[in-house]
């Protein structure tokens, strides 16, 4: 009996991992064969590309499309506004939304709780839905067509999701290591610095990492924000390839790919920082 209730498990578990390894490797084809595709059509001409029946051994490979992006001053204009944009954001978001979750992980204010409610309110809404008063208030205070205009908007969009992912991983640390700290004499900036950063680090890398992606990849404010090239991102300078009739897939995949390699070095470079802290903030 004790071994047929064994083979009974053994069966169970092969098929339980045959399951879970078909699954896995079906969900990583299907989500990695349009990156294929893109990196393809950046190094290969359109037309052997579109050809039909599919053909898997290219008879050109070319960096042509890359590296007429690469030299033209504009797009690296576009390059260098993101870069700026993604980064100013990223620091803005993170220092203000580490103390803030500071506050309210730490302090019992009165309410508190509604305003925690609030700014999770912030996040139900579109961001369609913003356009019109951000475009009218970026005229009024003279931000229209700026990278500083740019990156208020970006920061006060992302920010919200930024104190609650912070706070949820900072109530997971004990105050008491803070207050040991500040009996040995330590201010509370300091306890925060010396205690509180360090053990919350993972969850810091996570949450920049996903201001840095949003900021990197947003369109529509700047779209919107906008109007001329010495403050537009990448994500414009790729939206110009499509035309009323005419649409250039070489160099939007090339840009495409050009405009992942950040990305891609963040994430393997992170990626055991980002899940944790993704994880750990976002759940007490």
């Amino acid at each position: 009996m004790k071994r047929a209730s064994d083979l009974r498990f053994r069966y169970g578990y092969l098929i339980h991992q045959v399951f879970v390894v078909s699954l896995t490797t079906l969900s990583a084809i299907i989500i990695l064969t349009p990156v294929v595709w893109m990196i393809n059509a950046a190094m290969r001409p359109i037309k052997e590309v579109l050809t039909y029946p599919p053909r898997l051994d290219p008879s050109q490979l070319t960096f042509e499309y890359m590296a007429s992006l690469i030299e033209n001053e504009l797009y690296r204009g576009y390059f260098i506004n993101s870069t700026i944009i993604s980064l100013s954001t990223l620091a803005i978001v993170l220092v203000l939304g580490l103390l803030a979750a500071y506050g309210f992980s730490r302090f019992k204010m009165v309410g508190g709780r509604y305003m925690l409610l609030g700014i999770m309110a912030l996040l139900m809404l579109p961001t369609v839905t913003l356009i019109v008063p951000y475009f009218r208030l970026a005229h009024l205070v003279g931000l229209y067509d700026s990278l500083f205009g740019l990156i208020v908007v970006n920061s006060a969009f992302i920010l919200p999701i930024c104190i609650w992912l912070l706070k949820g991983y900072m109530d997971a640390i004990p105050v008491d290591l803070e207050e040991a700290a500040m009996i040995d004499g330590c201010t509370r900036l300091q306890a925060m610095q010396k205690i509180l950063v360090p053990l919350a680090v993972p969850g810091i890398v996570g949450t920049g990492t996903f201001v840095f992606v949003f900021a990197w990849n947003e369109f529509l404010l700047a779209v919107t924000l906008t109007d001329s090239p010495g403050s537009q991102p990448l994500t414009i300078g790729l939206a110009a390839f499509f035309g009323q009739f005419v649409r250039d897939w070489n160099s939007i995949m090339a840009l495409s790919t050009i405009t992942s390699i950040p990305l891609m070095i963040i994430f393997v470079l992170f990626q055991r920082w980002v899940v944790q802290g993704m994880t750990s903030g976002a759940v007490k």
